[in-house]
């Protein structure tokens, strides 16, 4: 019985010994605390009307580029912005000129125009004169283009007026011919139906 207490204890020990002990728990990372940063403040973006001015400045140029593109696709909208500027100055003079020359307008409004923005541009810097010469040149073969085309719609309907009183006078003529022809068919008849009646019995 002691030889068997003797072997369990023993067991015991050599369990003990073989088993090693449980390791720590791994520490945690220590967290370094970074100060926040202040956001840079955003540079707020000049709008493309605060850059249109009459110089040649690149960035001046570039403006003036967009803004005719934004007004040939919506030129109403910048005509109603326009028109509610209590004060305009020489800009907006010039803006509202330009939009006249839109495609969309009369020929009148656009002829009217077309001469005091060549006298604006003589007064521009060379480089921003040379992006609204076409726009006059443009405009120039486009007023010749209509009034050509005016042009020969007068005359077309002068012709065809022409047209249709030679046609009305040819008409009448006609009705003359038809009765003079009928006149004459009459009185050609009649001695033939005077011989007739001399040549019956007697």
């Amino acid at each position: 019985m002691k030889n068997l207490v003797w072997v369990a204890s023993l067991a015991l020990l050599s369990a003990c010994q073989v088993t090693p002990p449980p390791a720590p728990p791994p520490a945690e990372p220590l967290l370094e605390v970074v100060p926040e940063q202040p956001e840079p403040a955003l540079q707020e973006e000049p709008q493309l009307i605060d850059l249109l001015k009459f110089t040649d400045e690149p960035a001046t140029l570039q403006a003036w580029l967009d803004y005719k593109q934004s007004i040939l696709a919506e030129p109403e909208a910048e005509r109603q912005r326009l028109l509610q500027l209590t004060e305009p100055d020489e800009v907006a003079q010039f803006q509202f000129a330009l939009l006249s020359l839109h495609p969309d307008m009369p020929y009148v409004s656009r002829f009217k125009v077309q001469t005091q923005l060549a006298e604006m541009l003589l007064s521009f810097p060379p480089r921003l004169a040379a992006i609204f010469s076409w726009e006059l040149t443009y405009n120039q073969k486009l007023l010749e283009a209509e009034s050509a085309v005016s042009a020969v719609t007068r005359l077309n309907a002068q012709q065809l007026d022409q047209l249709e009183r030679l046609q009305k006078t040819n008409r009448e003529l006609q009705k003359k011919i038809d009765a003079l022809t009928q006149i004459e068919a009459e009185l050609n008849q009649q001695p033939v139906e005077n011989n007739g009646g001399n040549n019956g019995p007697g």
